[in-house]
């Protein structure tokens, strides 16, 4: 792993933690949220929303070796959550010798993976449409931004607050698009240590191709250029055949790169 890729590892990491941190309490509790530390990965989880964008572990094999004990204590903290799908991100050059037995040891296999994207701080493209940009600062805004990304992403309703959460943190900056009135579309970036993490895009179905994901993206960009960032990161689904990959291309688009494929291993079923 190169030094770019491990710093994105890291702002992505950074990002998940404070997405715990600023949830309300009572949230948090309705979610059964949880998180552990297992050697270099942060395994997250909840036990009420099945959604893989929650129950997920990352940073596996970006600071520490990959052992068949490391592994299994990650599928064993699921396991007695009672949880039986989430992502484990692999990065297959960290493995031992390149060995994906070890996965399967654990009784996993291989899902779609995340494509992984870099920038540097260029001005971002124009991104023109009808729809409002802005930056969202009140608690209503912050809701609008929880209900967006919880429907675009299959989360349950009660996961809009913990979205909403992230407004009280310093770190994080939320957009939404809004046609008159009603909220349309939403984005979200986390800066930290002079990178910006662009995370949770995501758009009604009503208010799909107005340009929303793009004009959002340009926003973000541009405010991580005030923000004095020099580089960007942010992922979306890999491309695969059948897909039209609206959210990939938006993202090359607005001038990012391809930088690294991680792979998802999942619970076979």
């Amino acid at each position: 792993m190169n030094k770019t890729e491990r710093i994105s590892e890291e702002i992505e990491r950074e990002a998940l933690i404070s997405l715990h941190k600023y949830c309300p309490p009572e949230t948090a509790q309705e979610l059964g949220l949880y998180l552990l530390e297992v050697g270099d990965a942060l395994a997250a989880a909840s036990t009420k929303d099945p959604s893989v964008v929650i129950n997920r572990a990352l940073g596996l094999g970006t600071q520490d070796k990959v052992t068949q004990e490391t592994l299994s204590n990650i599928t064993k903290f699921y396991r007695d959550l009672g949880i039986n799908k989430y992502f484990l991100h692999v990065y297959p050059n960290e493995l031992p010798d390149n060995d994906k037995d070890i996965l399967e040891k654990e009784g996993l296999q291989k899902s779609r993976g995340w494509m992984k994207f870099k920038r540097d701080n260029s001005p971002p493209p124009e991104a023109p449409t009808e729809l409002i940009i802005r930056e969202a600062s009140t608690t209503e805004e912050a809701l609008h931004f929880g209900r967006i990304v919880a429907n675009a992403f299959g989360m349950i309703e009660n996961a809009a607050p913990m979205l909403a959460g992230l407004i009280n943190s310093p770190h994080w900056h939320i957009f939404l698009s809004y046609s008159g009135d009603t909220p349309a579309g939403a984005g979200a970036m986390f800066v930290h240590g002079g990178s910006a993490w662009m995370e949770w895009g995501a758009t009604y179905l009503n208010f799909r191709r107005m340009g929303s994901q793009a004009a959002i993206m340009s926003a973000r960009i541009q405010r991580a250029i005030e923000l004095g960032c020099k580089r960007m990161f942010t992922e979306t689904g890999e491309a695969v055949e059948g897909d039209p990959q609206h959210s990939y291309k938006n993202i090359l688009k607005a001038g990012f790169t391809e930088s690294v494929l991680r792979e998802n291993y999942a619970p076979k079923s």
